[in-house]
Order: C-alpha cells, then structure tokens, then sequence
C-alpha cells in the first residue's frame, strides 16, 4: 500500500512536470517559429490589442544611433521581427521597437498604449504629428517619453504604468517607434486599450495588488509585535524579508513613482534592483535562524552568512553599470542556496518527523524557488514578457502565506514547549523549596545538641584544670562547636536573606566599632596580629545591622586570612568618598583571573586558587547578600600571583539624614521648654 501511494505521488508529481516542460516547449517553439510582423488590425468592437507579434526590433549595441540612423536602418530593412516580447536581462543596449497599428472603419478612434515594465528607465515612444500618419523623417515624428527617469508630473499620464493616448486615422498604417534603454531588466510588454478598457483594467490591477499588499502588510506588522513580543529573532528575520517583498513589488508595479511623485529616476533604480538584491540577504538570515544553522548545520552557517553579505555588497551597484554583472550572479547564488536549503530541511524533516512546521517552511522554499527560476526566465527571453500574472509575485504571495502558516505552528510549539519548561522548573522549584525548608529545620535542630557539647566540654573543664593537655583537647572540641554553629548561623542567615524573611535591625554605629566588633567575635584567636588597621575616620557613623555587617566583614576578612600565606599582613582600610563608605580588605594570596573575580559571590563558587584550602564557598555569597540588603555592594580587584582587595560599599546617606533630624530635634528642645 505505502509503495502504491508513493507511485501515485510520482506519477502525479511527474505529471505536472510534464505539463511544465511541454508549455514550455510550446512557448520556444512559438518564439523561434515568429513570422514577419503584420499592422495590428483594431477592429470594431475591440476593446485590447497585444502588440505581441506586430513588432520589429533593432539592438544598438553601441547606444550612438540616433532616430534619423533608425528611420534609414527601418528603410534599409535592417529591423527584425520581433514575435513576442520576450526579455534581454541586464543589459546597456539599446532597444529599438517598430510598431505598425491600422485602424479598422468603425473601429474606436482613441486608445491607451500601455507600455512595462514599470521600473524600465527610459521610454521614449516616436509618433507622427500629422493626424493622418504620414510623417517622411525625423521632423515629422513628436517624442512622448516615459519610464522612470522621467518625472511622474512630466509624463503624459500619470498612471503606474508608463502609458500615452494615441488618436489613430481611419484606415491608415500608422508606424510608432519605441527606444527603450534601461538600467535594469530590460523586459518589454506593449498593449493598446480603449478608454473604457483601460479604466477597467486600472481599477481590477489596484484591487489585486491592494489585497497582495494588504496581506502581506498584516503579517509583517503582525509578526513584528510578536518578533518584539516574544524577543524571536527569527519572526523578526521574517518581517525583515517581508518588507523587502512590499517595497520590491510596490516599486517595480510603480507605486512608488505614483506616491513619491518626481522622484529622481536614481531612488527608484535603487527600490527594485538594491531591494530585490537585499530581498536575497534578508532570505538567508531567515534560514539562518528558522533552520538554526549554528546548531543544526554549524559548518553551512557561514556560507549563508556570505551570501548575505555578498548580496548586501552587490545591491550597491544599482545604478551602475556593473548591476548587469551583479544581479546574475545574485540570482545565481539564490536559486543555488534555495536549493542548499531544500535538501537542508529535508535532513530535518527525516530527523524530526513531528515538526510540522518544517514541511510548511519546504513548501514556501519550493515555491520561492519556481517563482525565482520562471522570473529570471522571463527576464531573460526564456518566456514571454507579457504574461498575464508575473510568477514572482504569484509564488511569493503564495510563499509568504504558507511561510506564515509555519511560523504559527512554529510559535505553537514554542509555546508548547515552554508551558512544559515552565511546568518542569515549578515542580524543580518546589522540590527544591521543600529540600531548603528540610535543610532549614534540620540546621536549627543542630542548635541543641551543639549547646549540649559545648556545655558539657565546659562541665568537663572544671575538672580537669590541672591537665594541660585535656584542656587543650576540651578548647579543640569547643572551637569546632563554635564553627558548626557558625556555620548553621551562615546557612539558616542566608535562607533568610534569599527570602526576605529577615528584618535588618538597624541601627547607628562607627566604623571603629564596626571593625572591633568584628575582630573580636569572629574572628579565630590569634588572627588580629596579621591584621593592619587603616581608618581614615575610626568615627564615621553609619546605619546598619551590626551583626550582619560584622558577619559580612568578617567573612571576608577571613578569607583574606584563609588563603594567604601564613603570617602574611593582611589590611583593612576605611574611606568616604561621595557620599559611600568603603571598607578595603587587601590580602597578598594568589589572586584570581577576571572572569573567576566576576563569579565570587555566587553560591557554592570557589576559585580555583582556592584548591587545597577548606572551604564551602557560602561565606562571600552571604556578604553580597547582606550588602544588597543594605543598600551597597562588594568590589574585587584582584590578578593572579599579585592578590585580592575586596572593597565593600555602603551609603552613608541615611547617616546624614538621621544627623539633620537629630540636629533638629535638639534646637527644637530648648524652644518648646520655654
């Protein structure tokens, strides 16, 4: 059954294929067999005539024929039969048309001759100024010119494409010539149309590409909002593609020349040709992210980050010659890389069989793909220019649509999976509060037991004053209880502080109080003659909790202790400056590394010059702690070989606050006695 259903989709696939190709076949055939051109005949109740057919053609190659050399070239016979308009790419020739129209008895006499593509440069179209047609030489022709580098208010009509009204005699071959010269494409189409006909066409064109514009206008704004929303760089490499489809297609329709009327020619050259090149940079971003080629494909990713570039690089030759260079192998590159991208999504859809997603993003990359190969084959001469639809456009709006059916699964998913992220690191969060409030208990249980030896250790000393050696194993026993009940002092504090569950009590201080408190109640016996004061003001008061500011200072007092050598000073200095307290403990251990001295302070982060010293890595995250609480933080300057200063900092602020009301307060006193 599975083998059935692929045959069927072979077959089916290989059919349309075949279709392809044998249109195709039938387009060149009908091109290469194109007889000598006939005077388009307008008959009575004809509304539109194609030009296709009814032309001649002449290439200057060298741009130095002026139209005196053409009327003799015509004369000489050296036009060629055009057949169908069919595109020359980019090229500096110059394009010479012979139009021969006659207008039937009864027919209309006034029509409209349509002329694209909209961003051609030049147009300009040679009629006879007798009103009977008849005209000998160059004197006797007027010139309408057209195109883009001809103001919009100086062209004879101001419609988006380039279009100019003929009166035609009753019964006469008129003859037009049409010099066409152009910096882009050059790719021609020509069609009269009454006045009726042409008005109707006009209001159907805007209503079609209003509605192309309108949806494509939708998704980018509202993929931009959820790019922004949800910070997805890849939505925001979407938006950024799509906004080079609205002005690629708005300018070579010419929109732009209607809405920026008297534009220089130069800005428009740089709206079709510059934008379609960056139309390529802003796709390979886009695959770049949608298909995470750093993760993913880590090898490609700097071959689409190239092209992107390149493309970027390459759309700065829009109004130069080198653009005849520049688009084909921009092009080149984008059908190339298109295909990369197909087999690379391929490869994803066989790894990860449930992202549905991926078979939207393979759908819109074929579809970009057929749309590019039947553009530059249009543009080219491989297809007629005067299609009814242009393919580009038709596979792009279609593209864009299916691309963003796969950006709402895609933002589906991540939602999806962030719900899960989100479930997941709740249920982490609560097992790991539950653990913390175990912890917790278990440390404050420790409180009894360690009151217990310590209590009894001193009982035990009583009766053993006169053994020196007892007594020193019983202070042995009570300095370690001193440590364990440091350090469920450490561990129940930091619980708290993680919380907020602890009120500071705050309260006015010194600096010299500060320090003696902390030399004397936490510090080891014997520590302080390491120790060098340096206080600048002893008496520069202070609001804070005392024994969490000693607790803080002391931890990293003795950590400047701990890993420095033995009997190395280790110096505490004192300073204000602009209105902060700065504690200075400078130590002469073995340093850190930059990138180590940014992670003191996390939880359980040791550095590694630390090895080979006890330690649990809690005590400096407990002084960030207590400094953010109060309103400072911790500084750490240190080098590897060349030691440590930790430098805490507190604001002194509310110190002077408290003296201006205390101040207050007792010259209030002596005017309320009286």
């Amino acid at each position: 059954m599975r083998a059935r259903r692929c045959a069927n989709r072979v077959g089916w696939s290989g059919g349309w294929c075949g279709l392809l190709v044998a249109l195709l076949g039938v387009l060149v055939v009908r091109s290469a067999l194109a007889a000598a051109p006939v005077p388009l005949p307008l008959t009575p109740g004809a509304v539109s005539h194609s030009l296709s057919g009814h032309f001649s053609r002449l290439i200057d190659t060298d741009r130095s024929l002026s139209f005196a050399d053409i009327l003799r070239a015509d004369a000489e016979g050296r036009f060629q039969a055009g057949g169908a308009f069919f595109g020359a790419g980019q090229t500096r020739n110059i394009h010479w048309l012979r139009f021969d129209i006659r207008r039937e008895a009864g027919a209309e006499a006034d029509w409209f001759l349509e002329l694209g593509e909209a961003y051609v440069d030049h147009f300009d179209l040679y009629a006879p100024r007798a009103e009977d047609g008849t005209a000998m030489g160059p004197e006797d022709y007027r010139v309408i010119r057209m195109g883009d580098f001809v103001p919009f208010s100086e062209r004879p009509m101001q419609t988006r494409l380039h279009s100019a009204p003929l009166r035609l005699p009753e019964g006469r071959t008129l003859t037009l010539y049409l010099r066409v010269d152009s910096i882009s494409a050059m790719s021609v189409s020509a069609r009269l149309r009454t006045p009726a006909a042409f008005a109707a066409r006009q209001t159907s064109e805007l209503v079609v590409h209003g509605v192309f514009f309108g949806v494509i206008a939708i998704l980018a704004l509202g993929y931009a909002a959820l790019g922004i929303l949800l910070r997805d760089s890849a939505l925001l490499a979407y938006v950024g593609y799509l906004v080079t489809i609205i002005v690629y297609f708005f300018s070579a329709n010419g929109f732009s020349a209607v809405f920026l009327p008297d534009t220089p020619g130069w800005v428009f050259n740089i709206l079709v040709g510059s934008v379609g090149l960056l139309g390529t940079a802003a796709a390979m971003l886009l695959w770049n992210r949608l298909l995470d080629l750093r993760q993913n494909f880590p090898r490609l990713r700097p071959v689409y980050l190239a092209v992107a570039v390149l493309s970027a690089l390459l759309s700065t030759t829009a109004n130069s010659d080198w653009f005849r260079y520049a688009n084909p192998v921009n092009s080149l590159l984008s059908a190339v890389m298109t295909v990369v991208s197909v087999v690379l999504i391929v490869v994803m859809i066989r790894r990860t069989r449930g992202n549905a997603s991926l078979r939207f993003y393979l759908a819109t990359t074929l579809m970009s793909f057929i749309g590019m190969v039947l553009s530059q084959m249009k543009i080219r001469g491989a297809l007629p220019s005067d299609l009814l639809i242009d393919p580009y456009q038709l596979f792009a709006a279609i593209g864009t649509l299916v691309m963003g059916a796969g950006l709402a699964l895609r933002i589906r998913d991540l939602q999806m999976e962030r719900v899960r992220a989100d479930q997941s690191a709740l249920f982490a969060t609560k097992r790991a509060e539950e653990q913390r409030i175990f912890v917790a208990m278990l440390s404050h249980e420790f409180r009894t037991p360690l009151a217990s030896i310590d209590g009894a250790a001193q009982m035990i000393a009583l009766d053993v004053a006169d053994r020196p050696l007892a007594e020193k194993r019983l202070e042995r026993i009570r300095g370690t209880v001193r440590k364990l009940t440091d350090l469920v002092d450490v561990f129940l504090s930091s619980q708290a502080l993680d919380h907020g569950a602890l009120a500071l009590q705050a309260e006015r201080m010194t600096v010299g109080g500060l320090l003696a408190l902390t030399l004397e109640d936490r510090l080891v016996a014997g520590a302080d003659s390491r120790i060098t004061l340096c206080l600048d003001r002893p008496e520069q008061a202070l609001i804070g909790d005392p024994q969490f500011l000693s607790l803080a200072l002391g931890n990293v007092v003795q950590n400047a202790l701990r890993y420095s050598p033995a009997g190395s000073p280790v110096t505490v200095s004192a300073a204000v400056a602009d209105g902060v307290l700065s504690i200075a403990v400078a130590d002469q251990g073995r340093g850190m590394s930059a990138e180590e001295a940014a992670r003191i302070g996390s939880i359980y982060f040791r550095a590694t010059s630390s090895k080979g010293t006890k330690g649990s890595g809690v005590g400096l995250y407990l002084t960030r702690k207590i400094l953010d609480a109060h309103g400072g933080d911790l500084r750490i300057d240190s080098q590897p070989g060349q030691g440590s200063v930790f430098t805490l900092r507190l604001p002194i602020g509310p110190v002077e606050a408290l003296e201006r009301a205390e101040a207050a307060q007792a010259a209030a006193q002596p005017l309320a006695a009286q």
